[in-house]
């Protein structure tokens, strides 16, 4: 089911950076080739590049994939190691968790205001963000308890 759903949301992550890319070929063509500069292809653009980014990492790019700095945690001893991991998704999940709140009113408060050339408003074009902190805060605790098991370094 998991691996399912990732793959879904690896394929909606390549659609939407193909449809980019479709985007800015036919912005080229249209302005080098007709002289005309389609504004809504720049915008709409832009909009799928922040939710390529934020989608892809909220639901494609896993925690593993994820640049680390983990000199001094190859250093420590298996026990040392769990503790830090422990600490550092109690850490994130709980600074993006403590976040939410103020991000989610963020997002309800760019619903008035809209996109300059498709209407659209920015909260939805941004919404996307909101995502990411809620699959944050969701791995980190599915993260809490994989390393509270006996298994917990398959889980690392």
């Amino acid at each position: 089911m998991i691996a399912r759903t990732r793959g879904l949301a690896t394929a909606v992550s390549a659609v939407m950076f193909a449809a980019m890319f479709g985007l800015f070929v036919f912005k080229i063509v249209m302005r080098y080739a007709f002289g005309d500069s389609v504004a809504w292809a720049d915008e709409l653009g832009v909009l799928l590049f922040i939710w390529v980014i934020f989608w892809g990492c909220a639901f494609v790019v896993t925690d593993r994939e994820q640049i680390a700095f983990d000199l001094v945690y190859k250093a420590l001893p298996a026990p040392g190691q769990r503790a830090v991991a422990i600490a550092r998704a109690l850490l994130i999940g709980g600074l993006f968790a403590a976040a939410a709140p103020a991000i989610y009113g963020y997002l309800v408060f760019l619903m008035h205001t809209r996109t300059p050339v498709l209407r659209w408003p920015v909260g939805w074009v941004y919404s996307c963000f909101g995502l990411l902190i809620a699959a944050i805060v969701v791995r980190s605790v599915v993260s809490v308890v994989r390393l509270c098991r006996s298994d917990w370094r398959t889980q690392v």
